[in-house]
């Protein structure tokens, strides 16, 4: 299905209105604790909550060698060890997404496919987003390992936007996933989208 061009990941707002109507009925604040920890829905939410705290962690190191409050060797070092978590777990997040449970909830959700196309749409800019993510990251690496620090600074400030352009897609993505998928399991349950074990 054909996204609308203000739908876009990082042109829209949250979940585009026509899609909000459920998290209106089941908000974020109403989600109990018998649906967040379902078998599947905490994994899930489990996976969200570790990309979120890698990216907290890759803002943090950036901004302690930006205030020279971390040496470059252990900043390399992190980074490498974060960004390769972030982008091995990732992939492999999305992949099983787009191949096992979208489908179960375009199978019983049909008002909702949109918002599924939606999410798998967000999936081709966030990787797209990566790319230019690593592309930048190594060079950065390269850098690091072979110039002066103050080369490394200087490039680390220009990464750090590109990194947060990423890390502002991934963030509102994962949101806007969740309040998408909370709350059709909160109404239906697990097992109705054979997702329950």
């Amino acid at each position: 299905m054909k996204i609308k061009k203000y739908d876009q990941l990082g042109k829209r707002d949250g979940l585009p209105k026509d899609l909000q109507k459920l998290l209106e009925k089941y908000p974020r604040d109403s989600w109990g604790e018998d649906v967040l920890n379902g078998n599947w829905v905490a994994f899930w939410l489990g996976r969200h909550s570790l990309f979120r705290k890698i990216s907290t962690s890759i803002h943090d190191i950036i901004e302690r060698k930006l205030d020279s409050k971390l040496s470059t060797e252990s900043f390399l070092r992190q980074y490498s060890q974060l960004m390769s978590l972030m982008l091995k777990n990732l992939d492999s997040h999305h992949a099983v997404e787009d191949n096992y449970i979208f489908p179960k909830f375009y199978n019983k959700s049909k008002q909702f496919i949109y918002g599924l196309d939606l999410l798998e749409n967000d999936h081709l800019l966030i990787h797209h987003s990566i790319d230019n993510v690593v592309h930048a990251g190594n060079k950065l690496l390269s850098l690091g390992l072979t110039s002066e620090n103050g080369n490394l600074i200087d490039n680390l400030g220009k990464y750090k936007v590109i990194n947060d352009k990423f890390d502002t897609l991934l963030k509102s993505h994962l949101n806007d996933e969740e309040d998408l998928l909370i709350p059709l399991v909160n109404m239906y349950g697990e097992e109705y989208f054979g997702l329950g074990h």
